[in-house]
């Protein structure tokens, strides 16, 4: 609490002494509205790389077993036609 003299005024260095806040209001820089182009390329960039990092990881991870997932469906596929060709099945009936 501050002192008051009995007189009801304050003394000079209570009143000029300014609020805290504004003190440091007034020595802090201007807001900015919006990011520079600089952060928004660093930005723009990292998630390039994020996105590339993702489906080469995906890639690597993936590829052998859809390498043996096609190739087991490819040898399904020949298993039916020979099948089909053993029932002497019609290939151009469909063609119709």
């Amino acid at each position: 609490m501050s002192k008051v003299p009995e007189n009801g005024e304050e003394t000079a260095s209570e009143a000029s002494s300014p609020v805290p806040g504004e003190a440091a209001q007034a020595n802090a820089s201007p807001v900015r509205s919006r990011p520079s182009w600089k952060q928004i390329a660093v930005a723009a960039g990292g998630f390039a790389v994020t996105v590339v990092g993702t489906v080469v990881v995906t890639l690597v991870a993936t590829h052998n077993s859809a390498r043996r997932a096609n190739a087991a469906a490819y040898a399904h596929g020949l298993l039916d036609g020979a099948e089909a060709a053993r029932n002497e099945y019609d290939f151009d009936e469909d063609d119709d």
